[in-house]
């Protein structure tokens, strides 16, 4: 009898862990891994009086985790933000997973979305295509909350990869086409024209000027999504 518990307990596990594995297959790591990979979150205002406001789902990188406080101190009783910043690439084994489970988290109005610094070792076309299924993820979970996709920061170096984050964002911008209806926050073009000695403290990170000048358009974009 009780072997016979067990395996009614376990078997609708193992069909869902099934359907998932179904849903999102992992992918083939045409990137391979970074010496250290990274993910983190933080869904504020789930329970509080605060519900009845907009939510704002924030997905990016390191880029995203130093903008993401003063964008939440800008829409401070304006919008609730949740956000996940990793240095997972789109075509990272397992990604659609991770974002299907932050999509899963909540109902949102807006989903700002960027994917592209950790994936200057990653073939475009793949990175285009997987590029697109997370922003078809985002839809199918996501039917009534308001895409905008962001481009990913120039870097502070004259190398192949500034050239190759200029192409990434061309695929992003492609993949964001086919989708439709998405609206575009071109942080590339804001970025490229500061001083990379004043705003830029590495090849890659903000000041916390430059951060202020990245949450600025951030907010202004989210605030004119929430209002269509």
């Amino acid at each position: 009898m009780k072997l016979l518990l067990l395996a009614l307990t376990i078997m609708p596990l193992l069909v869902f862990a099934d359907a998932i594995a179904d849903n999102y297959p992992v992918a083939e790591n045409v990137r391979g891994h970074e010496n250290t990979e990274w993910s983190i979150s933080y869904a504020y205002h789930l329970t509080d009086a605060k519900k009845n406001l907009p939510r704002v789902l924030l997905v990016g990188d390191s880029i995203c985790q130093g903008y993401q406080g003063k964008v939440r101190a800008k829409l401070e009783g304006k919008a609730n933000v949740t956000y996940w910043a990793s240095s997972y690439c789109v075509t990272s084994p397992g990604y659609l997973r991770l974002l299907a489970f932050y999509l899963d988290e909540a109902k949102y109005d807006v989903i700002h979305f960027n994917n592209g610094l950790h994936s200057c070792e990653t073939p475009v076309a793949d990175y285009e295509k997987s590029y697109l299924a997370a922003l078809q993820l985002i839809r199918k979970k996501q039917p009534d909350a308001k895409i905008v996709w962001a481009s990913s920061t120039p870097i502070n170096a004259k190398d192949a990869r500034a050239g190759k984050v200029s192409q990434l964002n061309a695929a992003a911008r492609r993949a964001a086409e086919s989708v439709g209806d998405v609206a575009e926050n071109d942080l590339y073009a804001l970025a490229n024209p500061l001083d990379r000695k004043a705003y830029w403290v590495d090849t890659h990170h903000y000041t916390e000027a430059g951060y202020e000048i990245l949450a600025s358009q951030v907010v202004e974009k989210v605030v004119a999504a929430c209002a269509k």
